[in-house]
């Protein structure tokens, strides 16, 4: 029996506020807790500390890729809306990783990616192997593992043509009438914002300023901003603040993959394109805005860029809407 796990003692349980408090205790070291939203987040927490306490050299020999993604997750990821999606990766990857994570090879690397690429699309096969590969570099760095990367000399597959698909009014109205209330909210407040699908989970009260038409966005993807609102914004966040006890209560309390689900869901219903997805609500909105003759500028503010080069890849103009700009 490992050693380890025989002086490592979780255990969970829920607080009057709702949250979860994970506590640690670890025979000669003492103990130590955290609390957290989910139940789930509580029990990652926990497994990782199972497995990376105080390790010894044989632990680490026979660490995982399993094991050390599910480090990652807890340690860095923790609260990330992206913690989900990467812990779904990293289940479908592990089958395919069984051995000590220091033993793993560039030419399993490679046979994986060979694998891969007949099963999936490129982009899908290129966003595992960058999970892979950060995970050596992490590894090597915060748990000080001497290790190889073995995806230095791998090349990466190409990325899929980006999506140009905008969502029509018509398309959205079927949408919505699929989904529950909230998610209606959700998914329309994304397409009359172009706010990104964490921005939109992350907002509190505090954070709207609806008299004068805009929102707080606090630590986005770029940084925190300000984001003017449609009058349809207003009229949804003012029911979604109505709902509110709490001025920091999140105004939307909702998982991230559970708003990405509802849509998916709605769209596979309707039987419409796979080109319809959450992130799409947000390249239609900037093309709205580009199509009513917004400079760039005006254009940046909307979507929250910093650089002007993505906001290329956001608009989708044809030569139809600059004709009608010229006279």
């Amino acid at each position: 029996m490992d050693k380890h796990k025989e002086t490592t003692v979780p255990s969970i349980r829920k607080l009057p506020s709702g949250r979860f408090n994970c506590q640690v205790r670890r025979k000669h070291l003492g103990s130590i807790s955290r609390s957290f939203d989910t139940l789930h987040e509580a029990e990652l927490w926990a497994a990782q500390q199972e497995a990376f306490g105080p390790a010894s050299t044989s632990r680490t020999s026979t660490q995982t890729f399993r094991d050390i993604a599910y480090a990652y997750l807890a340690r860095v990821l923790q609260g990330r809306p992206s913690q989900n999606e990467q812990r779904m990766r990293v289940e479908r990857m592990s089958p395919h990783f069984p051995q000590p994570f220091a033993s793993i090879s560039k030419w399993d690397v490679n046979t994986y990616k060979t694998k891969r690429l007949s099963e999936v699309s490129g982009t899908t096969c290129r966003d595992e192997l960058v999970l892979l590969n950060r995970l050596f570099k992490w590894a090597k760095r915060e748990l000080l593992l001497e290790l190889d990367n073995p995806c230095v000399d791998i090349a990466l597959p190409p990325t899929s043509k980006p999506r140009s698909k905008v969502v029509t009014s018509e398309e959205l109205t079927a949408l919505l009438g699929k989904m529950t209330p909230v998610m209606r909210e959700v998914v329309e407040l994304a397409y009359e914002t172009a706010m990104r699908r964490s921005e939109i989970l992350k907002l509190t009260p505090s954070c709207l300023h609806l008299g004068e038409r805009y929102l707080d966005v606090i630590d986005g993807k770029t940084g925190s901003r300000s984001v003017p609102l449609t009058t349809r914004a207003v009229e949804l966040l003012r029911i979604a603040q109505e709902r509110q006890d709490g001025r920091n209560a999140r105004l939307y309390p909702l998982a991230a993959h559970s708003v990405s689900q509802a849509l998916r869901r709605a769209r596979r219903e309707l039987g419409y394109s796979e080109d319809i997805r959450f992130h799409q609500l947000r390249h239609t909105r900037i093309s709205v805005v580009a199509r009513k003759g917004f400079n760039q500028a005006q254009i940046m503010m909307v979507s929250g860029h910093r650089d002007s080069r993505s906001v290329q890849r956001y608009t989708h103009l044809n030569v139809q809407d600059v004709i009608g700009l010229l006279d």
